[in-house]
């Protein structure tokens, strides 16, 4: 035998025995603080020789002089400034798929089917015909289905099938990419792209949910343990019961307990009420207020910087300072020369700086006039309507992206572009071929995309509906401009020589139908103007 191995197996020991008191410290502390911050604790438990007892009196202690414990960060889901481009393009995707205009607008029968495919596919133990519900329900949005069935998932009254079905690889995470490059069609391309947001949506929802429940067990296990220890209070607002370590109270001489949604509530309705003053809320006359300490525990941020506003404004007022400015984005406030020598208010406080025009409260727009402003950004509201509307009228191609615009003949097109060729329809913008439309002696069949149609209505009805769109946007965007501005006029002798134009193309193609015809007139493949 090796000679110290004695005295290795009692080193072992003694380093095992040292983890155990570790880790039982930990524990025991975590019973009662789930949520505290994990370094924070370990240096406290440093201090305090892995102590329990001493260090769970330590930091109750604080907390009862008013210095809150500080808390474990939570993931956050939301998009922070400075964030890449990835992120910004996720975010600005989620905004499209989670939005009432998206939401409402009908989906091509294309789209439903295969979105209704990749939802079953997404969900394997949940039926299919409820799958289908919700799809239907929801007016065939894939993203927000997604996440109605994830929350559906989660729920502790769902049963999963027996059976899941079969996945389909082509659609799972790495290899969706491969699968939207190659697809032709238009509508699967969409729904595919509209399911990868959702995914990451549905993650980030789960782990929200995750939190969520950890964090709903946890106050629970600490409701408990203090119950047992004798560690809860009433509150003096609502008179329910809650463990001291998740109340507030005032800063009294007597110390009025509360719970955070109560002082919160407090908090909100001083707002309402253009005041900032804290006061206690016991029935025992106290004058009392809270500390910032306290105030830091059951205030969020929004609300945090509404009582500062609120506050400076009141001790500006008292001050009766002369030619005070304020910044219309943040409280920040400072003594500026009349406004005729100075236009502009430059903020100076960290997280704003912003500079701002002091007759319009907007962000500075010196040189020009705040009328040449509001016009400018009416201006360029008005162009992207009218770039809208052009857009509308031009098509491009599918393979190659050469745009185009049909003048006449059939809706089955083909690019001009050499070495391209590509087939595409000008109705639905798939590649195709006859079979795609509704001409059954072509091999289509009705309900397919018309062969033929009214161009010209056509551009009609697609260029009125790019224009609205673009104007409801362009209003939401810069909601001070004029409605006025926004409208595409065109003079009596425009619209007279657009009717009569018209007049004649019908004219023309009722004596061509009239006519027998064996083949269909080519198509006329012109580039857009410009």
């Amino acid at each position: 035998m090796n000679p110290d191995s004695s005295s290795q197996v009692q080193g072992g020991s003694y380093v095992e025995h040292e983890t155990d008191i570790k880790t039982a410290c930990r524990e025991a502390v975590l019973r009662i603080f789930p949520d505290v911050c994990p370094d924070y604790l370990e240096t406290l438990a440093i201090e305090k020789a892995y102590d329990h007892e001493a260090l769970i009196t330590d930091i109750l202690d604080q907390s009862e002089r008013g210095k809150p414990v500080p808390k474990r960060q939570r993931v956050s889901l939301k998009r922070k400034r400075g964030s890449d481009d990835v992120g910004d393009r996720l975010c600005d995707l989620k905004k499209k798929y989670d939005n009432p205009d998206w939401r409402q607008k009908p989906k091509h029968p294309s789209y439903v089917h295969i979105g209704t495919q990749l939802l079953r596919n997404a969900f394997p133990s949940i039926l299919a015909k409820h799958v289908a519900q919700v799809f239907a329900e929801d007016n065939h949005t894939l993203y927000t289905c997604y996440l109605k069935l994830v929350r559906k998932e989660a729920s502790e009254t769902w049963k999963p099938k027996k059976r899941p079905a079969k996945q389909n690889p082509a659609w799972e995470d790495d290899r969706i990419d491969d699968t939207i490059k190659t697809t032709l069609n238009e509508n699967e391309k969409m729904a595919l792209e509209e399911l990868k947001v959702a995914r990451q949506a549905g993650e980030a929802l789960k782990l929200e949910m995750l939190n969520d429940k950890q964090q709903e067990q946890d106050e629970i296990d600490n409701f408990n343990h203090a119950k047992m220890e004798g560690t809860t209070s009433e509150c003096e607002c609502c008179c329910d019961d809650f463990a001291l370590n998740r109340m507030v109270h005032c800063d009294g001489e007597t110390l009025h307990w509360f719970c955070r949604n109560c002082a919160r509530l407090n908090a909100e309705t001083q707002i309402g009420l253009s005041k900032f003053e804290l006061n206690c809320m016991s029935m025992d006359s106290c004058t009392a207020g809270f500390s910032k300490d306290q105030q830091n525990i059951f205030l969020d941020e929004k609300t945090a910087i509404a009582l500062e506003r609120i506050e400076q404004e009141a001790a500006l007022r008292l001050a009766g300072i002369e030619n005070l400015e304020t910044c219309p984005f943040c409280p920040y406030a400072a003594e500026y020369p009349p406004v005729e020598f100075d236009k502009e208010f430059r903020c100076e406080r960290p997280d704003c700086e912003v500079v701002s025009c002091r007759l319009c409260r907007k962000e500075t727009h010196i040189p020009k006039t705040c009328d040449e402003a509001a016009l400018d950004a009416g201006h360029s509201g008005r162009r992207a309507i009218e770039e809208a509307m052009s857009a509308a009228l031009i098509r491009k191609c599918n393979k190659c992206g050469t745009p185009f615009i049909k003048e006449n003949g059939c809706n089955k097109m083909t690019c001009t572009q050499a070495g391209c060729r590509n087939v595409q329809c000008y109705v639905c913008h798939k590649s195709c071929d006859y079979a795609h439309f509704n001409d059954v002696h072509r091999g289509g069949k009705a309900g397919n995309c018309p062969l033929f149609d009214s161009v010209e209505k056509r551009h009609i009805d697609e260029v009125r509906r790019a224009e609205e769109e673009a104007r409801k946007q362009a209003q939401a965007e810069h909601p001070d401009v004029s409605a006025e501005l926004f409208d595409i006029r065109v003079s009596d002798k425009v619209k007279a020589d657009e009717e009569k134009r018209l007049k004649q193309v019908e004219a023309a193609r009722a004596f061509a139908n009239g006519r027998p015809q064996h083949f269909p007139p080519p198509p006329i493949v012109v580039p857009p103007p410009g």
